[in-house]
């Protein structure tokens, strides 16, 4: 068994320092954050996938609607100050007469248009979660208008449940973008993709001041901010990957947030009265993931085995601890219509009789990527040496964000340990992405859905997601909903779930504002400090 690194974090090191201001301890005007910056890979809002981006997006942007940031269920006016909804699913969005730009532009329909048409049209991975609900770049120059200034109107192409259709729009690809400024910027017809990677041109309560990659990432307050002056002048984040020297400087009043912190020093810090100890479910999980493309995981027979080659309780009681519950299917619990585990259990023997007959007597040798990052590592080396038990060599590679997911994207990779993210805080926005592979093929731009990463061809699951996504009766979409989680666990998947994953951070006790949220992607619009 062999670990390699595939960047020299040396030299990262040093690039950091030399490029890093000097930070003391934290102003009361500003909040400090300490985070891996290692999946941080563009701040372009139509190109953004990874939980990262969206911390900062969702603060330098705004959307049509957005989810409660305490109770993300709940949908709440954003640009838009209300929407209708016709009988036919039409939605007619009715925008805020006082949103502006940073620049000082007024936020108008025109922009609404352009910002999600520029979505489909750049074609990258948010532009999947436009194509689930049945757009694309060709039929919203149709579907979407915009008959006054003030007003949106986006018509249905298929029959999709409005509410869908909604909580889709409140996600990081209904960011609004500045169409002036970013057409001033734009390379030749690059729609400004080139410039927003590391600019910003939204209407939110930060504007992007700096981001130097695995280094800091600077936001400003924009002072003319609709909804009033946020209570911080700046927001600094800054990239460190290691656990312990978050939790020293945290300690010690030089960072307010920790968000990358091992579960070890989570634990140990719970009793720290100067501290307060966030968790907020993500929606998403931690996943162990094959290619079907793979000459041995395209084997339904090997990929059946490996449920039972993961030690659940060891990886959720010793390595996930706060950043995770136990479970086995990939949605959590708590969500209506969520079924029940199926009892998979750490079981050497039953494998290695599964492997003789599925063709392995003596194992085999694969590769497994995965984040440099705390419990991504953990959480691979526990399944490697699991593995290793019953005979499959693994060999752990590790690197960042673009090394990783990037090979992922790019559907070359034999075994990865991930993480995904709940795309709406229902049934449906925590599977389909393991659920829905509308074209298989090398060519097709679902980059976001997992089951296309790992090349798995399910047309009946996609069929089965794509009903529920249309059912407006609550009953039968639940009913739908459950017969989709049974049918994908049966189906011997390349993705199998090994906890639910939680966003734990520890926050000093002077910061207000943020503990209590419960969003995915936090709001620093109304964090302030205390006197404490």
């Amino acid at each position: 068994m062999r670990t390699h690194i595939l960047a020299s974090f040396a030299v990262a090191a040093m690039l950091s320092s030399a490029l890093s201001p000097a930070f003391a301890d934290t102003p009361k005007d500003q909040l400090v954050i300490g985070l891996s910056m290692t999946n941080l890979l563009t701040l372009d809002p139509a190109e953004a996938v990874e939980t990262e981006s969206f911390d900062v997006l969702n603060n330098l942007y705004d959307r049509l609607v957005e989810m409660d940031a305490r109770a993300p269920s709940k949908l709440v006016p954003g640009l838009a100050e209300k929407w209708d909804v016709a009988a036919d699913g039409t939605l007619t969005f009715t925008l805020r007469q006082n949103a502006k730009f940073q620049s000082g532009n007024p936020v108008t329909s025109a922009d609404v248009v352009w910002s999600l048409k520029r979505v489909m049209k750049l074609n990258r991975g948010p532009a999947s979660f436009m194509r689930e609900i049945g757009y694309s770049a060709e039929s919203l120059d149709t579907l979407l208008s915009a008959p006054d200034e003030k007003t949106v109107v986006l018509k249905q192409s298929d029959k999709i449940n409005p509410e869908i259709v909604l909580y889709t729009l409140a996600r990081t690809v209904g960011n609004i973008v500045d169409s002036k400024t970013v057409i001033e910027h734009q390379q030749g017809d690059d729609l400004g993709r080139a410039w927003l990677t590391n600019n910003s041109a939204g209407s939110g309560p930060f504007i992007l001041r700096r981001w130097s990659a695995n280094d800091a990432v600077i936001l400003d307050r924009n002072d003319a901010y609709w909804r009033g002056e946020p209570k911080m002048r700046r927001i600094v984040i800054r990239h460190m990957p290691e656990s312990q020297s978050q939790r020293l400087q945290i300690e010690n009043g030089d960072i307010d947030v920790a968000r990358s912190l091992s579960a070890p020093d989570l634990k140990a810090m719970a009793t720290n009265e100067q501290m307060k100890i966030q968790k907020v479910g993500s929606g998403g999980f931690y996943y162990l993931a094959v290619s079907t493309a793979d000459e041995i995981f395209a084997k339904s027979d090997v990929r059946a085995v490996l449920p039972y080659l993961i030690d659940y309780d060891g990886i959720g009681t010793a390595v996930v601890g706060d950043y995770g519950v136990k479970r086995q299917v990939p949605v959590p619990a708590e969500y209506p219509g969520a079924i029940a585990d199926p009892g998979y259990k750490l079981d050497i023997p039953k494998a290695k009789e599964m492997l003789a007959k599925a063709g392995y007597p003596n194992g085999f040798s694969t590769q497994m990527l995965v984040l440099s990052d705390s419990p991504f590592v953990d959480i691979a080396t526990a399944i490697q040496g699991t593995l290793a038990q019953a005979g499959i060599k693994v060999e752990i590679v590790q690197g960042n964000g673009t090394q990783v997911y990037g090979k992922m994207r790019d559907r070359k990779f034999s075994m990865i340990v991930g993480r995904s993210g709940g795309q709406m805080p229902n049934v449906l926005g925590a599977i389909q992405a393991y659920t829905s592979n509308f074209d298989n093929s090398p060519k097709s731009t679902q980059t976001a859905s997992l089951a296309w990463r790992t090349s798995w061809d399910i047309p009946e699951l996609t069929k089965l997601t794509s009903e529920a996504r249309s059912e407006g009766d609550q009953a039968k979409r639940t009913a739908l909903y459950q017969q989709i989680q049974e049918k994908f666990l049966s189906s011997s998947p390349p993705l199998f779930s090994v906890a639910a994953a939680t966003q734990p951070s520890a926050i000093r006790a002077n910061v207000e504002g943020l503990a209590d949220q419960q969003s995915r992607s936090p709001y620093w619009y109304n964090v302030s400090k205390s006197q404490k």
